[in-house]
């Protein structure tokens, strides 16, 4: 794999570096909502090794012609990036399948990206925002680094949710015994590394123990409504998982 990658992009080169610096506040929280201090100890290395962000001006040099094209979008390609304004530089790259920070790292950077053009190095094809995506989604991300979830079987209610919001907690978590009894938690916890952070920090709220709805909302660290919001996304995001 070439351990350099180029994104390009219309974004203002200020722009650009505005939403690249909320991304970085973004991942570390999420590393640290997702790990404990001692596992990240473990993951040290990993982390180490994730590929600095340089974003800079477009080179006033570089041409279309530089790249390698995609034969089948190479019109829509050369009308994008004659359009682009700003990059970013991703160099020494780790091997995608050693570390699945990186993977995560980079699909979270797509996530807060509008279109982007990727030139992968060497003399692979230049590749839109989705197909790259593709790529990533067949390794491994961080999620994947988390122990089995052991599901409590549903415990019988003997009253009534209350509210809607204990309806909807006690959906999810039958989804959860649902997906547990097909074996299919480890298809969840790879899907969910291209959902939303919200979303991730409301499966992280859920995912070890059963929990009533303020306990939820407090370890979640959402706001009431994002918090509901995202209860429902869980719910339907688990319902397509079959």
């Amino acid at each position: 794999m070439a351990k350099s990658h180029c994104f390009y992009m219309l974004f203002p080169l200020p722009e650009l570096e505005r939403v690249v610096k909320i991304f970085q506040l973004d991942f570390d929280e999420l590393i640290n909502d997702t790990f404990t201090d001692s596992e990240l100890v473990n993951f040290e290395k990993m982390l180490d090794s994730i590929s600095a962000i340089f974003v800079q001006p477009i080179m006033s040099e570089l041409t279309f012609d530089d790249f390698y094209p995609k034969d089948s979008e190479s019109i829509k390609q050369r009308a994008f990036f004659m359009e682009c304004r700003s990059s970013i530089i991703l160099e020494n790259l780790p091997d995608f399948h050693d570390n699945p920070f990186q993977v995560t790292y980079l699909i979270e950077l797509l996530r807060n990206l509008d279109e982007v053009l990727i030139d992968t190095g060497g003399i692979n094809e230049l590749v839109f925002k989705k197909d790259y995506l593709e790529s990533l989604k067949r390794h491994k991300n961080i999620f994947s680094l988390l122990p089995p979830t052991i599901l409590k079987p549903l415990e019988i209610i003997t009253t009534k949710p209350v509210n809607p919001i204990d309806f909807l907690i006690l959906d999810v978590y039958k989804e959860f015994d649902r997906l547990q009894k097909l074996e299919r938690m480890d298809l969840v916890l790879e899907q969910m590394g291209t959902q939303s952070e919200k979303l991730q920090k409301t499966y992280v709220a859920m995912k070890d123990e059963r929990l009533d709805a303020s306990l939820l909302l407090r370890k979640s660290g959402l706001n009431p409504k994002d918090f509901d919001d995202n209860l429902e996304r869980l719910k339907f995001f688990l319902k397509k998982i079959i």
